[in-house]
């Protein structure tokens, strides 16, 4: 059987490459091509790559992953017109996703940007990334609003998020349908929100239009960008903390993807391969200090930014804002920067129950 994978998915050309049943190419993504994959029988991508009918047409293509939560970049409805069976990661990077939202929060806590139990908070989104950070948010009575026009439980109108003084985007990214949310927030919001608003997108650049990325958003936090395999960095300012869409990069996140696709790959070709476990965990000692910490800022901020600072991954990004040009290795940069997620760390120390109910609710193990 010829197996295709992209060469970043490393874990997966380990998999194959190991297994004497399988032919296995291994390609970059710009390589990816028509000519290149006509005899493969499984295709493993990652959204850097379009899954469409010019990649797939006249092809021997059977079954193709996409090992990532989002979907843009498949064409559903060319797919549903042929054999060809689809697996996506959906949902595989949710708690590495809701980890940058609180390293995020973490951020503004400590340095007294908001503040804890009064700063209300607006999601725009809930699936699963927006139900998380709300039961968390709801756990640490933190006063929260969520808009999201797919769910009649979600009452709050656009203009009672935007009212609020803390907004973070969790929608999935559509220019058609009902809802398209396509420059969801535009040039008739940015005034409004530019002014006195934090800002925070890990969905998707597009959901956001050119107005948000031309000028220096002191408030904003991004991490996602409008044509991210081709950012020309002369036509865009640097916000308040930019990161190279590294919001989902976790081990976590990646085993999730992986085991995923295997799963599917196993069940449409009745095969029995076996994906490695990259869970690992190490301990980590705490004390007392977390409770006061918690009874302060909600969460324990500090712990949140020892284990992960998206002010990290800014200044490893910050590079390419000076350099105002074209980059073509924005990609390479965000596979370099995947980390340990919270699940990675067992805490180890006496705590009384409220902060354990946080912090299990965060994802550590305890």
């Amino acid at each position: 059987m010829n197996i295709v994978v992209d060469k970043d998915l490393q874990e997966l050309s380990y998999i194959f490459g190991k297994n004497a049943n399988f032919n296995l190419l291994s390609l970059a993504p710009e390589n990816i091509k028509k000519e290149n994959i006509k005899l493969a029988d499984a295709l493993f991508l990652r959204s850097v790559t379009k899954i469409d009918d010019t990649l797939l047409k006249d092809t021997n293509v059977k079954f193709v992953a996409s090992l990532t939560s989002g979907e843009d970049h498949i064409d559903h409805e060319m797919l549903k017109k042929t054999a060809i069976n689809l697996s996506t990661g959906k949902g595989g990077n949710t708690s590495a996703v809701v980890e940058y939202f609180f390293s995020a929060l973490s951020i503004l806590l400590i340095e007294k940007k908001i503040i804890p139990y009064k700063t209300k908070i607006g999601i725009i989104g809930f699936g699963r990334i927006g139900k998380k950070i709300k039961s968390i948010l709801d756990l640490i009575e933190f006063p929260n609003t969520v808009y999201d026009p797919y769910l009649p439980e979600c009452v709050s109108s656009l203009e009672d998020v935007l009212d609020c003084d803390l907004i973070s985007l969790h929608c999935s990214y559509s220019t058609t349908g009902k809802f398209p949310s396509h420059h969801l927030l535009n040039k008739s919001h940015y005034k409004k929100i530019i002014e006195n608003k934090y800002l925070i997108n890990t969905s998707r650049g597009e959901v956001l239009s050119e107005e948000f990325f031309q000028s220096k958003g002191e408030k904003f936090i991004f991490d996602v960008w409008a044509k991210e395999n081709d950012m020309d960095f002369s036509k865009i300012q640097k916000p308040f903390i930019a990161t190279p869409h590294t919001a989902g990069k976790t081990f976590g996140a990646e085993n999730n993807f992986t085991k995923n696709a295997i799963k599917d790959f196993n069940s449409f070709f009745d095969q029995k391969i076996e994906s490695s476990n990259l869970d690992k965990t190490e301990e980590l000692k705490i004390d007392k200090s977390i409770e006061e910490e918690i009874k302060i800022f909600g969460i324990p901020a500090a712990l949140i930014l020892k284990i992960y600072n998206i002010k990290e991954d800014d200044l490893s990004f910050k590079k390419f804002f000076e350099s105002r040009q074209v980059s073509k290795s924005f990609q390479d940069l965000r596979i370099s920067l995947k980390r340990k997620g919270f699940d990675n760390y067992k805490l180890v120390g006496e705590l009384n129950s409220k902060s354990k109910a946080i912090l299990e609710l965060l994802g550590f193990r305890l």
